[in-house]
């Protein structure tokens, strides 16, 4: 019986050309936005069209020009507004002056959310009621939750909104309405 010897180059070749194969197949998974990918005229390669305008001409968008997409910071942030929208109905919803505006925004023309962040479930009270009370609304359809989140209806001949308290973690509480004008809510 002849007995062959396998030079260790020979074995340590075959893995690296097996982990060169499974580099290769890996790479072509998933194409850079704006590139047509190696297998065109399949539905997985269509690429988005090259004209910007349409259903995301007004956001922002985190490719640039040559379609590689860019870091833009913490994008939770990045996509919060800490101002009202010029259509607010501030007249209708009246903030306290040193709301501390989280989160704000027109959805569509006659609604609005509204987030607002407080450090305790104390102050998420006092800001609730004084909401209520200075924009004259009725509470409605309350229900708490085991975490101490409230829900309810507010109310008003100019307006229709739902309200929350979501508890965080770290004791802060976000407090949040989505507001209607009664048009609107229909």
């Amino acid at each position: 019986m002849t007995r062959t010897t396998v030079h260790p180059f020979a074995r340590l070749s075959a893995g690296a050309a097996v982990a060169a194969a499974i580099l290769v197949l890996f790479t072509g998974c998933a194409p850079e936005p704006g590139s047509s990918g190696s297998d065109a005229g399949t539905d997985a390669s269509v690429s988005a069209p090259a004209d910007t305008k349409g259903a995301n001409a007004d956001s922002d968008s985190a490719a640039d020009a040559t379609g590689s997409w860019q870091q833009q910071g913490d994008p939770a942030e990045s996509s919060k507004s800490h101002e009202l929208p010029a259509s607010f109905p501030s007249d209708a919803f009246v903030l306290p002056p040193d709301a501390p505006i989280d989160d704000a925004g027109e959805r569509a023309t006659g609604e609005w959310y509204l987030v607002l962040s407080v450090p305790n479930a104390e102050a998420a009270k006092t800001l609730w009621q004084s909401i209520i009370d200075s924009s004259g609304f009725t509470e409605s359809d309350r229900s708490t939750t085991d975490d101490g989140g409230v829900s309810a209806n507010l109310n008003s001949d100019a307006l229709s909104v739902v309200a929350l308290q979501i508890p965080q973690p770290d004791g802060s509480v976000l407090v949040s309405f989505d507001i209607a004008t009664p048009s609107a809510a229909e």
